[in-house]
């Protein structure tokens, strides 16, 4: 599932690519997918021809095309989801969102199990979205002051289920939630009230380090995801405790568990 990461790389290999370009045409045989200002497809499609692309931002897990006349084209890639760039306007299967260019190449959201969003509209409007309205501080720019403070304000809550609230932290997933706290010697299930301000501190740098690392490896590539020009994360190779048997520091048996629903991983010594 594609987290901050893959987002982040999808942007930055998609900036030089886009910026200065304008959209021609755009189609999609999954409307439902397509969250639009505009709520006549045709009109929203229409709207969208000729567009310049300005830049590529990101906000958590979203990727954010940003057009002329302050408008926003924004792709959140969800479970199987990624962004690819093409040399022409051919699209390939599981090709659901696809926008063509003016220099004949094309970009398209390829999603097998269709659970991507892409929204189209106004800054002002896009910002009001209720999922994008809700983001807390992007987990790439939090500052070590506000991190302790979303445990200081939900105490009740389990250590990782915190970290997945997307209000509270914008872009973790659970792969890198299991890593981090991995780093950081934290067993996922306790509550954020028995964390001491150093166990606070220490989860921050390990996220620091763990985001580091998976920004260096090209993030995770195990079945759907891709970068835009069709490479490959290395991350999945270098996994410290996600799906791996034994403990990569003290050679333990990782033991899974399911924590607030979500598959979790663990090692019993250096977690306990």
């Amino acid at each position: 599932m594609p987290e901050i990461i893959e987002a982040e790389i999808t942007r930055q290999k998609l900036a030089p690519a886009l910026k200065g370009r304008r959209v021609l045409k755009f189609n999609t045989d999954w409307p439902r997918g397509f969250v639009s200002e505009e709520k006549d497809m045709g009109k929203a499609v229409s709207s969208l021809g000729n567009s310049k692309i300005t830049g590529i931002s990101r906000m958590g897990k979203v990727v954010v095309v940003n057009m002329a006349g302050k408008r926003v084209l924004a792709i959140h890639q969800r479970m199987s989801g990624h962004v690819a760039l093409s040399d022409d306007a051919t699209t390939g299967k599981h090709s659901h969102f696809v926008f063509e260019l003016d220099n004949k190449r094309s970009f398209s959201l390829i999603d097998p199990r269709k659970f991507g969003v892409v929204w189209y509209g106004s800054e002002k409007w896009f910002q009001q979205q209720p999922y994008i309205k809700k983001l807390g501080p992007d987990a790439l720019k939090v500052e070590k002051e506000d991190f302790a403070g979303i445990f200081k304000n939900s105490p009740r809550c389990s250590v990782k289920s915190l970290l997945l609230k997307q209000d509270k932290i914008a872009g973790l997933g659970n792969i890198a939630c299991d890593e981090i706290l991995w780093h950081a010697r934290i067993h996922p299930a306790r509550k954020a009230s028995d964390l001491e301000p150093r166990e606070a501190k220490e989860i921050y740098k390990s996220m620091r380090v763990i985001l580091a690392d998976l920004l260096k490896y090209g993030g995770t590539s195990m079945s759907d995801w891709f970068h835009p020009d069709g490479a490959k994360g290395t991350y999945q190779d270098n996994f410290k405790v996600y799906k791996q048997k034994c403990c990569k520091r003290c050679g333990s048996a990782i033991l899974y568990t399911k924590i607030s629903g979500r598959g979790t991983y663990t090692c019993p010594r250096c977690q306990d």
